[in-house]
């Protein structure tokens, strides 16, 4: 008797009533394997299997003889055929097993035909609508003609090694209310093999376990994007047959390097120890693979986050996968899922959800950093309301603690435990005096005693000072990275799935003129990706330039709308000092907007320049000891912090222009023209808000999803920006710091080097000399934008003259042709005469001067010249990668 006729012969139930072993109403039993006080071993009368949740023995009815045997193979095989013949009542069992395979069919031909009954079926193939499953190629439906167990179920072919179709799974649908539902049932054809999708590739370097073949269905949609990836269903988070882990052990022989096994469950408790149980047996099954665990959110499966969320989603979550880390605790085994840098470095590590009785003094659990602080006296879950319980009193600080180190200046409420009145005072618990004073005073107000609850505050002083030092200094301030408004999965997907496209700057530069910004195409994503900075430890700046009512402002204000708003600083004024008296860590990567600094006197300039430049304000100043005398201190206010601001005399301000990218507001008439129209059109009602509006959010989402991350540069010697530049020194420090964050945006589709860098693509450095082009002119020119604007527009009057180099014109000329100020034209004439481009002819002050042009400067030709030396030496590069 062959072994698959044995099996096919001997139901586990024959084998089960041999031993005198009775299932109980729910088909469990008693494990015989191990010490059970309750039924922890499953029978699976359909598959003739069982599993044990306890100690984890699973097989088939000879794998349950040989373990309840104590046996080898060969011999528990000798037993089951002698139990098979007993069955037949010594009849040709191999007759039998003849015609059931007869009756059986061909799987191969049985799924054919299912496949092509599933688009007569509009039942089958709603349900596929709305598991997003639509898309399948090796699906089919079984209505219930044949195969009664299959009856109204999706089907999925199980391949052996060789990719043969040798069993049939199921997922039962059926009709409830005129909708349809899934009753949950899972049903496989008798004797089950096989695995879904098939074998894993053993070329691949990753492996993907999902807990259903639902999930690995789905995920087969998702992956197509990922290279050297297979997928395999697990028959449920304890399914992992013997079949499974023959697959998995020739995957792994293959000789792949860097091989990683991944398991992706449901979001469940069953799901969390599934991947915990199955990584224990991959490990002892496997040498030098790397085991992660993808964090499925609570109640959610591969599906349903597929149907909600779509592929980015899942996508997102599989990068975010950590190491299955497994560690021993006090007397038992226990399992975690954090990551290695996420675990407590204590003795002894136990998983989060470990029973209490597991935990001992010794034992110290690696849960979040809020369950660690709960385990002091400190009750802080509401960090505005801190609570500190005594024996003698309960002390209730409300508010938030001072952000220096300097004073503690609290507001406290002083309870008494039993009366639950209060005793409320302001005081600063560094002033001995001041805390002995009201310690008393609460004393005699709650009738207790003076130098317990002096005690209380001397100990409540020393947690608030740890508390503050660990956990709202260090994590809420000097790491302001992760203090972005948190994500949604489907807005982490959406935005993924933005950052990955091709030509992603164009793309973004296209998004901020749908979020309402006009024209500027240029200017608008050069100062967007400035302002992108500010999450960065290298941030960036921008001088908005531009005359009176040009439009500075407001593409400042719409620019500033575009970054999260809990990131964004905007100040009207400063004052001289105001800028020293901030909390040490406030502008800390802040994106910090001045909407105008013509008005900031030279102290606040120069702070700000400071901040720009040193990262940094150090000051010295003046406050009481403990003893109430008057000592000096040093007070700092902490970058980096990105800045744009706007003026209308940029030329003025030297020493902060050679720090700054120079943007020069778009003042022609196409452009007066575009903003006047969408004016209109907003007027009308022709604008859509909404769709503005979800632009906006976008951006600012794709802000939030940037992370800060080191650059290397393989091109930055060879990239060199013209000599004759204004302070090239620094013109080069920002042009370098500019590409850097070109490829920071970039940062989804950029390879890394060994030590994690993002690696710049000349695709950044074209990208980044195309934005940032009229700024390096800018520094090139003599001229300031505005003003360059205004000489440009003059030439072209005065050329349509005759005999232009010879005519002399008056500013009421001028005024009228080219539509502008007085004042701003006074100004523009001024600097001109200055800088030696006109000369002044004659004439007199109460009827006005004539000039002619001087210096007829081809600037035109000065800008191709400086493009093509920039553009030349990229063409090399890419010719050398070539």
């Amino acid at each position: 008797m062959q072994i698959p006729d044995i099996k096919k012969q001997l139901p586990i139930m024959s084998v089960l009533a041999h031993y005198g072993i009775k299932p109980d109403k729910n088909d469990h039993i008693k494990c015989p394997f191990h010490k059970d006080d309750k039924p922890s071993c499953k029978i699976y009368t359909e598959t003739n299997t069982y599993n044990c949740f306890g100690c984890g023995k699973t097989g088939d009815v000879i794998q349950f003889i040989q373990d309840k045997e104590n046996c080898s193979k060969h011999e528990a095989l000798k037993k089951a055929a002698e139990l098979a013949g007993e069955q037949t009542n010594n009849t040709d069992v191999m007759g039998i097993a003849s015609k059931r395979a007869a009756e059986a069919e061909n799987f191969a031909e049985l799924f054919n035909r299912q496949k092509e009954g599933l688009p007569r079926s509009p039942k089958a193939q709603e349900y596929l609508r709305n598991r997003c499953l639509e898309q399948l190629q090796e699906v089919g439906y079984n209505s219930g003609v044949n195969w009664k167990k299959l009856k109204q179920c999706i089907t999925f072919p199980l391949k052996d090694k060789n990719g043969n179709i040798v069993s049939l799974y199921g997922r039962r649908i059926a009709e409830s209310n005129g909708h349809n539902v899934e009753f949950g049932k899972h049903y496989y054809t008798e004797n089950r093999k096989g695995l879904y999708p098939g074998y894993p590739d053993t070329n691949t370097e990753t492996l993907i376990i999902t807990e259903a073949i639902i999930d690995a269905a789905s995920l087969l949609q998702c992956t197509d994007t990922l290279q050297s990836v297979s997928v395999l269903a697990a028959y449920g988070t304890n399914g992992l047959t013997a079949e499974h882990k023959a697959a998995i052990a020739e995957w792994s022989s293959s000789g792949v390097e860097k091989q990683e096994i991944i398991f992706f469950f449901d979001g469940d408790n069953a799901g969390r120890e599934g991947v915990i149980k199955n990584t224990e047996n991959v490990q002892e099954l496997l040498s030098g693979v790397e085991v992660t665990s993808v964090p499925t959110p609570d109640g959610e499966d591969i599906n349903s986050l597929f149907v909600n969320y779509g592929k980015e989603a899942i996508l997102q979550l599989i990068e975010e996968r950590q190491p299955v880390v497994q560690t021993q605790s006090v007397g038992s085994r226990t399992q975690c899922h954090a990551s290695p840098k996420k675990a407590a470095t204590t003795n002894v590590q136990t998983h989060c959800h470990a029973s209490p009785k597991e935990a001992t003094t010794e034992v110290k659990t690696h849960c979040s950093a809020s369950q660690q602080l709960n385990l002091s006296p400190l009750d802080t879950n509401q960090p505005n309301k801190i609570i500190h319980e005594t024996p003698t009193a309960r002390y209730i600080i409300k508010g938030s603690l001072p952000k220096t180190f300097d004073r503690m200046l609290v507001s406290l409420d002083v309870q008494h435990l039993e009366t639950a009145i209060k005793y409320r005072c302001r005081l600063n618990l560094y002033e001995e005096k001041q805390t002995r004073k009201e310690a008393r005073e609460a004393s005699e107000k709650l009738e207790l005693r003076s130098d317990l609850v002096e005690n209380d505050l001397s100990q409540l002083t020393d947690l608030l000072e740890e508390y503050r030092e660990k956990h709202l200094l260090r994590q809420g301030y000097e790491d302001q990275s992760n203090n972005d408004k948190p994500l949604t999965l489907a807005e982490q997907a959406q935005t993924k799935a933005f950052l990955q496209k091709e030509n992603l700057i164009q793309e973004l530069n296209d998004l901020i003129g749908k979020s309402g910004i006009v024209g500027e195409e240029n200017n608008r994503i050069f100062l967007f990706v400035i302002a992108s900075s500010h999450k960065m430890k290298d941030t960036l700046h921008a001088l908005i330039q531009g005359s009176s009512g040009s439009g500075k402002t407001h593409l400042l204000s719409k620019i500033a709308a575009l970054m999260p708003s809990e990131r964004v600083v905007k100040f009207t004024r400063v004052t001289e000092n105001s800028f020293y008296n901030y909390d040490e860590f406030f502008f800390k990567n802040k994106l910090i907007c001045l909407e105008d600094i013509d008005g900031l006197k030279e102290e606040a300039l120069f702070a700000w320049r400071e901040l720009i430049s040193n990262n940094q304000l150090s000051s010295s100043t003046s406050q009481k000891d403990e003893n109430g005398n008057i000592r000096s201190a040093q007070r700092i206010v902490r970058g980096p912090m990105a800045s744009i601001c706007a003026t209308t005399h940029g030329a003025i301000y030297e020493d902060n222009m050679s720090r700054l990218f120079i943007i020069a507001v778009d003042e022609s008439g196409e452009q007066t023209k575009r903003i006047m129209d969408y004016q209109k059109q907003k007027a009308a009602g022709l604008i859509d808000a909404e769709k503005e509006k979800e632009a906006t959010e976008l951006l600012q989402n794709i802000v939030r999803m940037l992370k800060p991350c080191k650059v290397v540069n393989p091109f930055a010697y060879q990239i060199h920006l013209p000599e004759k530049a204004h302070k090239i020194r620094r013109l080069n420090e920002l042009y370098l710091a500019f590409v850097k964050q070109v490829t920071i945006i970039n940062q989804y589709q950029r390879k890394r080097d060994a030590q994690g860098r993002i690696i710049t693509e000349t695709e950044d450095l074209l990208t980044a000399n195309e934005i940032m082009f009229d700024s390096i002119f800018l520094k090139v020119d003599e001229l300031d934008g505005s003003l360059r604007q205004f000489y440009e527009e003059l030439k072209n009057h005065i050329k349509t003259k005759s005999n232009p180099e010879q005519y002399e014109f008056m500013q009421r000329e001028i005024r009228h042709a080219l539509n502008i100020s007085k004042s701003q034209l006074q100004r523009y004439i001024n600097d001109l005469v200055e800088l030696e481009y006109l000369q002044q002819m004659g004439g007199y002050q109460n009827r006005g001067y004539k000039y002619k042009i001087l210096w007829w400067d081809d600037i035109a030709k000065l800008r191709e010249d400086v493009k093509q030396y920039l553009k030349n030496q990229i063409d090399r590069l890419e010719n050398n990668n070539q």
